[in-house]
């Protein structure tokens, strides 16, 4: 198939499950019955601007320490720059990932600036690198999921349903991570590959799980550990502050357990930017602690709002910035 037609086609379908979920987004706002237009006005005007500051400020502390984490585990793979300069790259990958289609065009453009800066062997390290540090971030907002649900919703028998999607999402980390990781099963995966895949695709699949070999250190765990908690606890922080400003008076503990699985939805690469599907999950489960339909759709694109904003910052990077000087480059 010619690739042209292929990108139009992935592109269409995109935009039909960007469309579809928001067509249903805005019936279930309009069929209220109590729905009025004066409410958008409401809405804006019931708090101050102060919780969309402190939102702002959690997702750019967020930023610094997610940065942190990409940085530890790109020194894993050899891959050693300033801080500084990889948070500027992490910027422009945020400004990517939401003017791109998909929500992942900024971790390409992280692991191509990676491949600039350190030659034709980072590639797989940068790649190793990023991929690792997105699995392990979703995994970590998942275990704030259960770990919420358990201690707050497990005797709720009307929210308890809501933990199989977040068990099951956990144990399917578990068993990616225990393949990526155990030499025993990737040994077997590897003779699998073999028999599966043409050799020159085999041969780079099995160079990469060499990769996530070297992240077999305890130490570098705890760190990372530590970092997704902060980062991830941030992020969470964001949507319960742009739920503050738009007037919603919701337990925190509400946000723990469901924004997991709509930031979930939100990072597969089956819309647009995450639109539609992230909108309309946030709006059904969310109906269930009582938030109405608009708050609950506004309070996800307030979120996104911050992100975007915050994400110009990169914007500006990426067109002020070249080839970094050898000074970006940590000495070994």
């Amino acid at each position: 198939m010619n690739s042209r037609l292929k990108s139009s086609l992935i592109f269409l379908l995109k935009l039909v499950v960007t469309i579809v979920p928001a067509y249903f987004v805005c019936r279930n706002i309009v069929m209220d019955p109590e729905w009025s237009v004066d409410d958008l006005y409401r809405i804006f005007t019931v708090n101050s601007i102060w919780p969309l500051l402190a939102a702002v400020l959690c997702l750019a502390v967020s930023n610094f320490t997610a940065c942190l984490q990409w940085k530890l585990l790109l020194e894993k793979q050899n891959v050693k720059l300033k801080y500084g300069h990889l948070l500027k790259l992490y910027y422009v990958g945020l400004f990517f990932n939401n003017f791109m289609p998909g929500n992942v065009g900024g971790d390409a453009k992280k692991i191509y600036d990676i491949r600039m800066q350190g030659g034709q062997d980072s590639v797989g390290a940068g790649l190793t690198a990023t991929f690792f540090d997105r699995l392990f971030g979703l995994f970590f907002i998942t275990l704030f999921a259960l770990a919420v649900g358990l201690l707050f919703f497990m005797h709720d028998e009307a929210q308890r349903a809501f933990m199989w999607p977040s068990v099951w999402i956990f144990l399917g980390f578990c068993a990616l991570f225990a393949s990526l990781f155990s030499r025993r099963l990737g040994k077997l995966l590897c003779s699998l590959m073999v028999k599966i895949f043409p050799a020159k695709i085999n041969g780079r699949l099995v160079h990469m799980f060499e990769r996530f070999q070297q992240f077999r250190s305890l130490r570098l765990w705890v760190s990372i550990s530590g970092l997704s908690a902060v980062t991830q606890s941030l992020r969470i922080l964001v949507h319960y502050f742009c739920g503050i400003a738009i007037g919603v008076d919701l337990s925190i503990s509400w946000y723990f357990y469901y924004i997991p699985l709509v930031a979930i939805v939100s990072a597969l690469p089956i819309s647009i930017g995450g639109f539609g599907p992230r909108e309309l999950l946030a709006q059904s489960l969310f109906a269930r602690a009582g938030v109405q339909n608009l708050e609950s759709v506004v309070i996800q694109l307030l979120a996104y709002f911050v992100s975007l904003v915050l994400s110009l910052f990169g914007g500006f990077a990426f067109l002020l910035g070249g080839r970094p000087n050898v000074s970006d480059k940590e000495n070994s």
